[in-house]
């Protein structure tokens, strides 16, 4: 990380809620927790986006080092893996005891605990609904290195 004009700033990422059958090459797909999107903090997202992936608000990584978070995995054979980067969910239970994944992995459900949302007009963002960026440091896996950012 550099040390020279930093910016550090709060972004959005999408976490899948869903776990997709590796496909018959072997090749993974994205699985529960795999980050699949990160975006500077929106006003909210589709039907679509609310009810597959789970959203939430980290800090801690300099801006230029965000785009790495959703870096697809490659090996020396030439074979991927979806996604290198996730969020395991039982990280996030442990972080807020208050947030269910059982709730959170449902099909017939949407549940966004930590960015909440206004389901009956046009799925924007609650944003007075005092939860704080979640930082960074130790949350995110790398599935390369097998340790935690």
């Amino acid at each position: 990380m550099s040390d020279i004009n930093t910016n550090y700033p709060v972004m959005e990422i999408a976490l899948s809620l869903v776990s997709y059958t590796p496909l018959e090459s072997g090749h993974e797909r994205v699985i529960e927790g795999d980050i699949v999107a990160v975006r500077n903090p929106g006003t909210g997202v589709g039907r679509k986006e609310v009810e597959e992936f789970l959203w939430l608000r980290i800090e801690g990584l300099e801006d230029s080092e965000f785009d790495r978070l959703t870096q697809t995995v490659e090996t020396t054979a030439g074979e991927f893996d979806k996604r290198r980067f996730c969020i395991p969910l039982e990280k996030l239970e442990e972080l807020d005891p208050e947030f269910d994944i059982d709730l959170a992995l449902e099909d017939d459900r949407i549940y966004q605990p930590f960015l909440l949302v206004d389901y009956e007009t046009d799925y924007s963002f609650i944003l007075e609904d005092g939860h704080l960026p979640f930082e960074v440091n130790g949350l995110i896996y790398d599935k390369v290195t097998g340790e935690y950012l």
